[in-house]
């Protein structure tokens, strides 16, 4: 037997982040009143959506943008009128995300965001408050809106500390929010039924994960390698499997299984190659066997916080 390097790595950890699912489902009330009770009010078409805004803020052509945010044909709001210190964005992001919050943007987020649903005029949102970014030194708080037909609707509201009271009113002014050419989207909150089921066979497969990976840790012989890795090749596609009978109602729900799944199926062919790579006793297929391991469970880490950003938590 060849002598080389079958260590797994250890930073391929995959997060039970499903392991004991609980709901976070209240809906949050607004204030639907009018943006500035009292003042006269105006009214701005962006994208999908028409808001109400107070007469003191006005808008603004362009804004210095949020990293990682990319929003298309974005409308401005900002108190008289700039937009440096505080302000309102509204748009629509690109489609084909898994969660409400795009990846580039999540990867600069420094702790993980609570997620909200919201109760709009018309519709519901996930809300994303008191975000803390890269690379961005002001308050942040943003509200999603799912759009099956289409793209997603975006809203960020921004202030620096000093004025943090704008902050306010821009929440005020996305409750005024009503859409345009797009279906509501109600009921966002996540599914109990659906949560417990998806927490069983992710729970299931990270204990299995566990046990194995401990085995094949170093010092292990070719041999467990081998074995174990064909083991965890078979639990992987048993989750998947589970995973296709699961039916989520909602739009953002399925497109973050979907994902999953996908990365799942990933991990279930990373295992049987690092196997095959055991059994040839194949330093350099073990390699990039065991490389394709470790970005198959980043993969499944970045599609369980998907299930984050829609309110199922640990």
């Amino acid at each position: 037997m060849h002598a080389f390097d079958h260590r797994l790595p250890t930073a391929t950890a995959m997060m039970p982040v499903l392991a004991v699912v609980a709901i976070l489902g209240f809906v949050a009330g607004h204030d639907r009143s009018h943006a500035a009770s009292g003042e006269k009010s105006r009214r701005i078409l962006g994208g999908s959506v028409l808001l109400e805004y107070p007469s003191d803020w006005e808008p603004v052509a362009s804004a210095s943008g949020i990293p990682g945010l990319s929003i298309a044909h974005p409308v401005v709001l900002a108190p008289g009128g700039d937009a440096a210190n505080a302000g309102l964005i509204t748009g629509q992001l690109a489609g084909g995300e898994p969660s409400p919050l795009p990846e580039r943007f999540m990867t600069r987020v420094r702790k993980p965001p609570d997620a909200e649903v919201v109760d709009l005029p018309e519709t519901q949102a996930y809300r994303y408050a008191r975000l803390s970014i890269q690379g961005f030194d002001q308050m942040l708080s943003i509200y999603a809106i799912p759009n099956p037909g289409g793209n997603p609707t975006i809203l960020a509201c921004y202030a620096s500390v000093a004025l943090s009271a704008y902050m306010r009113t821009c929440e005020q002014i996305v409750a005024t929010l009503t859409l345009v050419g797009q279906q509501p989207s109600y009921d966002l909150a996540p599914e109990p039924g659906y949560a417990r089921r998806l927490s069983a066979s992710i729970g299931a497969l990270d204990a299995q994960r566990d046990a194995l990976r401990r085995e094949m840790r170093q010092g292990a012989s070719l041999f467990t390698v081998q074995r174990g890795a064909a083991r965890l090749a078979a639990g992987f596609a048993n989750a998947a499997a589970s995973l296709s009978l699961l039916e989520p109602s909602l739009f953002a729900t399925a497109q973050a299984q979907a994902a999953l799944s996908r990365s799942i199926l990933r991990a279930r062919d990373a295992y049987t190659a690092l196997a095959a790579a055991a059994t040839a006793e194949s330093p350099s297929r073990f390699a990039v066997a065991r490389r394709q391991v470790y970005e198959a469970e980043t993969s499944i880490n970045a599609a369980l916080e998907s299930f984050a950003l829609l309110g199922y938590r640990t």
